[in-house]
């Protein structure tokens, strides 16, 4: 069936739940690592709160993408029911998070939190090929970057606002902080159901719908498949990890296991999306190996500064810490907002010209100079003592954050074949929160023995990391058939 072309408002509606999810995503850049520091976390605590960022990444988003590759219903559609789902989820976990009386709870919510926006994320970026025809793709696309850094925005906006203008205190934390997450309650679920009543999903052939239906015969209702697979996770890999050295004398025996399982109708059932995503690692193509390299020094890098960046303003311009003055660490979360959503505005801002630039000179090259920008931009962060110059690394650090988000989808994209790309998407999504994980086991135990705990220094330790990240980038063979639009997708994880 040949697509209709969508008219601009037609597009920006269809995006506009968009950016309540990256509200959320902002408020978690922002927001979650100043409230563990106001509920007494100490600082070596703070990278093993940020697991579940991570964590749920890895575990939801190639599940949910496959899950709803293999979903229609006449009267919900493909995608509307999973990221209708997660926005209510998010919504309702952003309302309760203020209301966190201790450590554990905040972070135990964060986990259903994380879950719920990676729920609704990894559907709606696939939304775009269902509705659009391929001549608007790279429209959709880069609307959908507008309103991450938008959402985004205003999340750091609010932080920083409301820190100025509504005083006091209920319960373990400002009323402020109240405020920005009832925003963002709104945000979520409004955003999204004002694009759901706007979009229709477009039905599958007859075709389709039989393939569909061979895919799915004997296998349970989608909520069973979510859960069997995410219980199954863990055995799954370890399954191919233990096949590893075998592999190495046998190449075919991965494969063998996996059309064995397939033709199992109970392993089929038990393992459910696992053994698409495991059949697809073991088919990548040799650049996205590659691209991980650089993934592991970039995201392990970010969640550094995302961890320490308000801590790190508080030591360089406040000249305190959380424990030593709370008002002031409340200005410099404040200010860290203000900080983080400048570089937000940054990011759309240049996205387009990014675009050009990829094309012009390859996105190799792109990237490499955007992750030295940004490497040099953090080790200079922690040496300025006045607040307003702050702005000026951000700026470099903002263009590269928008050529984190999609030019590194260019080096990859001509290799992978397009009737798996979904369940790619969602591999490159794991690449980007192992780098993560591995954050928040180890960096703990860096920061404590190697950095003394002190803020600034591991941001000044983020910069390195980003520095290697670039040299790791100039290793990256492009293709020479570059597509001209990046698919410039959501932060995040």
């Amino acid at each position: 069936m040949r697509k209709p072309q969508l008219s601009f408002s037609q597009i920006i509606n269809m995006n506009v739940g968009f950016f309540g999810i990256q509200y959320s995503f902002g408020l978690q850049q922002s927001a979650v690592n100043p409230i563990y520091d106001m509920l007494g976390a100490a600082p070596d605590e703070i990278p093993i709160l940020n697991l579940a960022g991570p964590m749920t990444g890895l575990l939801i988003q190639p599940i949910i993408g496959a899950l709803s590759d293999s979903t229609w219903s006449p009267r919900f559609g493909r995608r509307k029911p999973f990221f209708f789902i997660g926005a209510l989820m998010c919504s309702i976990c952003l309302f309760f998070y203020p209301f966190s009386s201790s450590l554990w709870m905040a972070a135990g919510l964060l986990w259903v939190l994380d879950a719920a926006n990676n729920t609704a994320m990894e559907p709606y970026r696939a939304l775009i090929a269902d509705v659009l025809p391929e001549e608007q793709y790279s429209k959709g696309f880069l609307t959908q970057s507008f309103f991450t850094g938008l959402g985004i925005t205003l999340a750091n906006v609010s932080l920083f606002v409301f820190q100025k203008y509504i005083p006091g205190v209920a319960g373990s934390l400002p009323i402020w902080v109240y405020a920005s997450f009832f925003l963002g309650t709104v945000c979520s679920i409004g955003s999204v159901v004002w694009s759901m009543s706007k979009t229709p999903e477009y039905p599958p052939s007859e075709e389709e719908l039989v393939v569909l239906n061979e895919r799915n015969k004997g296998m349970p209702h989608p909520a069973i498949q979510f859960f069997l697979s995410i219980l199954t996770t863990l055995i799954a890999y370890l399954a191919l990890f233990i096949l590893i050295i075998p592999a190495i004398f046998d190449r075919k025996i991965i494969r063998r296991t996996i059309h064995w399982a397939e033709n199992h109708p109970t392993m089929k059932v038990v393992f459910a999306q696992n053994l698409e995503i495991i059949e697809a690692l073991t088919q990548m193509p040799s650049v996205m190996w590659k691209l991980a390299l650089v993934y592991l020094f970039q995201w392990y890098a970010l969640f550094c500064y995302w961890q320490n960046a308000a801590k790190s303003i508080a030591q360089s311009v406040w000249n305190t810490t959380p424990l030593e003055n709370k008002t002031l660490y409340e200005e410099a979360v404040g200010w860290t907002g203000l900080v983080n959503g400048w570089y937000n505005i940054v990011t759309f801002l240049s996205a387009f010209f990014l675009a050009r630039m990829a094309t012009k000179f390859g996105p190799k090259k792109v990237h490499f100079i955007c992750l030295l920008m940004a490497g040099v931009a953090l080790l200079a962060f922690p040496l300025i003592e006045n607040k307003y110059l702050l702005f000026a690394p951000m700026t470099g650090f903002g263009i590269a954050w928008a050529s984190m988000m999609g030019v590194p989808y260019l080096l990859v994209v001509n290799e992978i074949p397009k009737e798996r790309y979904g369940v790619y998407m969602g591999i490159i999504n794991m690449m980007i929160v192992i780098p993560m994980i591995l954050q928040t086991l180890s960096f703990g135990f860096i920061s404590k023995t190697f950095l003394n705990n002190n803020p600034g220094t591991a941001i000044s330790f983020a910069g390195i990391l980003l520095l290697i990240g670039a040299l790791a980038v100039l290793r990256i063979k492009e293709n020479t058939n570059v597509i001209e639009s990046p698919t410039l997708g959501g932060g995040g994880h």
